[in-house]
């Protein structure tokens, strides 16, 4: 089977970024002129485009996660630390409101959570520290719960 037809029938399966697609390739054989060639022609024919499989994931992430653990992943997938830092900072939600999604998330999934447990957890999504102190901040202002954070998150003062 010629590389180009197999790039095709992997493209079939699922968006693959430039670098999965050429690992594929090698896997299953194909030197590397026609690895090139294959890639190169599913660019041109735009089967294969990094800068929308980026743009994708972070509109499609099934958990909100922090801009650096977004990043993190696409570079793990191959693609190039400033398309993926673009495709964060293009995302249809900023850091706050993804975070606020993941907060209300873990609320109703554990309603009596702690903050220091909703804290751990908002920091396993990868969202600073600064960014969930001043959520939870505000949650427990809202709560009216000032006095179970304070210990649980250092004051900014």
């Amino acid at each position: 089977m010629h590389a180009y037809a197999a790039a095709l029938g992997l493209l079939a399966r699922r968006r693959l970024t430039e670098s999965q697609l050429r690992s594929k390739l090698e896997r299953r054989g194909y030197d590397d002129d026609a690895i090139a060639d294959a890639v190169a022609r599913c660019k041109t024919e735009r089967y294969v485009d990094d800068a929308l499989f980026a743009a994708l994931y972070v509109e499609r992430a099934r958990d909100a996660k922090g801009d650096r653990r977004l990043v993190g992943e696409l570079v793990r997938r191959g693609l190039d630390a400033e398309c993926a830092r673009r495709a964060v900072v293009d995302a249809p939600l900023s850091e706050h409101e993804r975070c606020l999604e993941a907060l209300a998330k873990l609320r109703r999934a554990q309603p009596q959570a702690s903050y220091p447990s909703l804290a751990r957890s908002l920091e396993r999504r990868g969202f600073p520290a600064s960014l969930i102190y001043s959520i939870l901040r505000e949650a427990a202002l809202r709560d009216g719960a000032l006095d179970g954070i304070e210990a649980a998150i250092p004051s900014r003062g």
